[in-house]
C-alpha cells in the first residue's frame, strides 16, 4: 500500500469520526503513520484531502458495483445484486459513506463542495442509468428514474446507517431481503 493510499484511508477514518472541522492534519498523519510533511506533499490542504478522500472513494465504489453487475442475470436478480452490493460496499466503506451522506455542510470551500457534489451526482446518474435499463427492458414502471435513484440511494443509506447502529441485533441477509422486497414489490398486498 502506498503512502498516499494510507493517507486516504486514515483521512476517511478521521473525517468520519470527527467531522471536517474538528479533524486535524496532525491526527490524519498520525493515523496514517506518515510524517506531516509527507501528508502536505501529497495534499496541500485539509480541504483538498477531504475532497480527494470523498471523490476517489466514491469512484472506487461505482467501479466495483459496475464490475459486479456485469452478467446475464435476469433484471430482478440484477436489482437484488445491486442492493446487496451497495449494502456490503456501504459497510466496507462506512467511514467514507458517513462523510458523503452526512458531512456536507456550509462553510466548506466551494471548490471542495463542487467536487463532492459532482461525484454524488455521478453516483445518482449511475443508479438512474441502471433503472432506465430496467425500464427499457420492460421490468420497471415508467417513472422518473433520476428521482427513483435519489430515493433508492437515500433508502439504502438510511437502512445501512440503522444496521451499523444495531448490527448486533439485526441479521445482514434479512435486511438485504427487506430492502429487496420493498424496492421490488413494495409494501402493499396485491388485491
Amino acid at each position: 500500500m502506498t503512502k498516499r493510499e494510507k493517507i486516504l484511508i486514515a483521512a476517511g477514518l478521521v473525517f468520519s469520526t470527527k467531522g471536517f472541522y474538528r479533524a486535524t492534519m496532525d491526527e490524519i498523519a498520525q493515523e496514517a503513520g506518515v510524517a506531516k510533511g509527507t501528508l502536505y506533499y501529497n495534499f496541500p490542504s485539509k480541504s483538498k484531502l477531504f475532497a480527494v478522500t470523498v471523490t476517489e472513494g466514491m469512484e472506487e465504489i461505482i467501479g466495483q458495483v459496475e464490475k459486479e453487475l456485469e452478467s446475464d442475470l435476469p433484471f430482478k436478480e440484477h436489482l437484488r445484486h445491486l442492493i446487496r452490493s451497495n449494502f456490503l460496499l456501504y459497510l466496507k466503506y462506512s467511514d467514507l459513506s458517513k462523510i458523503v451522506f452526512n458531512e456536507i455542510t456550509s462553510g466548506i470551500d466551494d471548490e471542495v463542495l463542487d467536487d463532492i457534489e459532482k461525484v454524488r451526482v455521478r453516483y445518482i446518474d449511475f443508479i438512474s442509468g441502471l433503472l432506465r435499463q430496467g425500464q427499457e427492458r420492460g421490468y420497471l414502471k415508467e417513472i422518473d428514474t433520476r428521482l427513483a435513484a435519489v430515493g433508492l440511494v437515500g433508502f439504502l443509506d438510511n437502512l445501512c446507517n440503522y444496521y451499523l447502529k444495531n448490527e448486533k441485533i439485526l441479521d445482514r441477509e434479512a435486511l438485504i431481503d427487506i430492502m429487496f422486497t420493498v424496492l421490488s414489490s413494495g409494501l402493499l398486498i396485491k388485491e
